[in-house]
């Protein structure tokens, strides 16, 4: 019985933590899915940006990307795809967009060992500052990003900001680790002011 009583007492102290931990953890990923508004923290980026339609060049930026990754041996890291204008996708003609694929780097990132800009990608280094912004969690395939969007703009309104600068789109799970594109996940983003 002496043995059981400092069991009862450990069960007692640690079940306010576990029930917390289990509430916490719940709570928040259900709220993954909401859209939210934060300080995006900047720093320094690799940028392979293309001109004219993703469908046909984002593949040539993803691999210029993905050799200067290898070549630099940086360690693999998510790849975005930053529209410079929030409005691009809305009030330009495709084969006109310009689009930034970029992934994270080392502050001490220098040189492109041997990678060239070509006829479509041109690639470079970044320093990205710390912006504020409006994101949301969009799981499914690419073709229903609109109806994300358009819940993140409302959002935006509702809290009284108002869309400025880039749109963004962060590929954390994608086509080439995952078959199913209804479960890919692309967070996107809006730069936003009060």
């Amino acid at each position: 019985m002496k043995n059981l009583l400092p069991l009862v007492k450990t069960v007692v102290y640690l079940l306010p933590v576990i029930l917390f931990l289990v509430f916490y953890n719940v709570r928040m990923n259900n709220e993954r899915y909401e859209p939210h508004i934060y300080t995006l923290t900047g720093g320094r980026v690799l940028v392979a940006q293309i001109a004219g339609d993703p469908d046909i060049s984002r593949d040539t930026a993803g691999l210029t990307l993905y050799s200067a990754s290898r070549k630099l041996k940086l360690s693999p890291s998510y790849m975005s795809a930053r529209h410079l204008q929030w409005n691009q996708r809305d009030t330009t003609p495709t084969q006109e967009w310009v689009v930034q694929y970029s992934k994270m780097v080392p502050e001490t990132a220098t040189g492109l060992a041997d990678i060239k800009d070509t006829a479509d990608v041109k690639i470079f280094y970044e320093r990205r500052e710390t912006t504020k912004i409006a994101e949301i969690l969009h799981v499914g395939r690419y073709e229903d990003i609109p109806d994300s969007l358009e819940k993140l703009r409302h959002f935006i309104d509702d809290e009284g900001y108002k869309l400025s600068g880039f749109y963004e789109e962060v590929y954390t799970v994608f086509e080439q680790i995952e078959p199913n594109p209804y479960e890919y996940e692309t967070l996107l983003r809006y730069q936003v002011v009060k």
